[in-house]
């Protein structure tokens, strides 16, 4: 009997780091361990600036990949026009800053899509190649970057009906909240424009929270009946072995990226003082903004502990040995319909949930209904602080029974992506 087949076009991909790169790479693990036979193409190079060659694990030795090559502009100052955070991080210097914002118009008239969009034609020729060959019917093309769509658009035009295109949308495309900030408003609708092209010609579109998904529905009900929700999720071999860290002070955990648009630890760490708990260290391993970093030192939080970014399986060490883990969201209606794969791994970790963002989040939601931790607004330290105090009294809790964590589980998961598939 013939396996059925699976390409699947992932710029995101080990070594390159992160919590975006695991659910492209568990759907490829665990579509692996259903029997199928999958293509991957991605790039020679890594895309993401952290490293974390603990992921590379979790590539199966059958699956078959492929490494293109790319055009593109790789230096520390392309990365300075292309963060979110561009404004915030710009030199005091007048002359300095309206060189930048010159730079950045210029960036954004000539790459208004993304900085990896050099790649794609590169990735669309090897995946032509690859579905002629191997009469391959089945595609899976993640984002972001969302020029990896563009990708899908093309091969749709050159097969047509000889293919079923899975467009995975691990973050809303032209609801983001740079969208409304940071960008110029011609590359807004040229965004826009070309996010109806990708959803028109894709034959599922996949999103990660009901609410993402429920804000295209709005705009383009026809969408429905070719869309779904598959949430993120946690993967239980990575806690295998696992050695939670025995800490001899109290902890507070953050792990993730750290900014003034997504984390913005600011609203987080007056709470620590306020929270009348002696002694508590919050800890953060990830990333974080030299911009932030730098504040955070100027206002003297001697609470804060950084220590960088830790490979995967460390990173577990950490979250199974914390007395409390954070999550963290901004106040906006993006952050609302977030829930991250690292949410299932705090519930999986079994350690109570310090909640913070917007009220009415999908993040509050998750944790309130599970009884896994507390929810308090970001701007409310006192409220912080209280909640804070809750998930630290709760610290020797009984974590969620395994029958409940299941449905989160990425095996789970990975065969609800599959299932998709009309031809199997």
């Amino acid at each position: 009997m013939n396996k059925p087949q699976l390409l699947m076009i992932i710029n995101s991909f080990p070594p390159s780091g992160g919590s975006g790169v695991q659910r492209a790479l568990k759907f490829l693990k665990y579509s692996c361990q259903e029997g199928w036979e999958v293509y991957v193409i991605t790039p020679k190079k890594p895309t993401n600036t952290f490293i974390d060659y603990s992921l590379l694990k979790d590539i199966p030795p059958e699956a078959h990949i492929y490494k293109v090559g790319g055009l593109g502009i790789r230096t520390p100052e392309y990365a300075k026009i292309t963060s979110t955070c561009f404004e915030e991080t710009m030199p005091k210097n007048p002359i300095e800053r309206e060189f930048w914002r010159l730079v950045k118009f210029f960036n954004d008239l000539f790459f208004p899509i993304d900085k990896q969009i050099g790649w794609v034609p590169f990735a669309t020729h090897k995946a032509k190649q690859l579905i002629k060959k191997h009469n391959i019917k089945n595609v899976y093309i993640t984002a972001s970057p969302f020029s990896s769509f563009l990708a899908g658009i093309q091969l749709k035009k050159k097969f047509k009906n000889k293919i079923f295109w899975v467009a995975d949308y691990r973050d809303s495309w032209q609801f983001a909240i740079y969208m409304k900030t940071k960008i110029l408003p011609f590359r807004q609708r040229y965004i826009e424009k070309m996010d109806e092209k990708v959803l028109r010609s894709c034959d599922m579109a996949v999103f990660v929270t009901d609410p993402n998904r429920n804000e295209y529905l709005q705009k383009y009900p026809w969408l429905e009946p070719k869309s779904c929700t598959i949430i993120n999720g946690y993967d239980e071999e990575d806690f295998k072995d696992v050695q939670p860290l025995k800490f001899s002070y109290p902890t507070l955990l953050y792990m993730g990226k750290a900014d003034l648009l997504y984390g913005n630890l600011l609203n987080i760490l007056p709470a620590i003082s306020l929270s009348g708990i002696p002694n508590l260290h919050f800890i953060h391993i990830g990333i974080i903004d030299p911009f932030l970093l730098d504040e955070i030192k100027r206002k003297g939080y001697e609470s804060y502990y950084y220590e960088g970014y830790k490979p995967h399986k460390e990173a577990l060490n950490y979250l199974c040995g914390a007395d409390v883990n954070l999550v963290i969201r901004q106040n906006d209606e993006e952050s609302k319909n977030a829930l991250s794969g690292k949410i299932f791994e705090l519930l999986r970790a079994g350690r109570p949930i310090l909640s913070v963002g917007p009220h009415n989040s999908a993040i509050a939601n998750l944790v309130n209904e599970t009884h896994t931790g507390v929810h308090a607004f970001i701007e409310d330290p006192e409220a912080i602080a209280e909640a804070l105090r809750i998930c630290y009294s709760r610290r020797n809790d009984s974590p969620l029974p395994k029958e409940v964590l299941e449905k989160y589980s990425r095996e789970y998961l990975t065969k609800k992506l599959l299932s998709l598939y009309p031809e199997v």
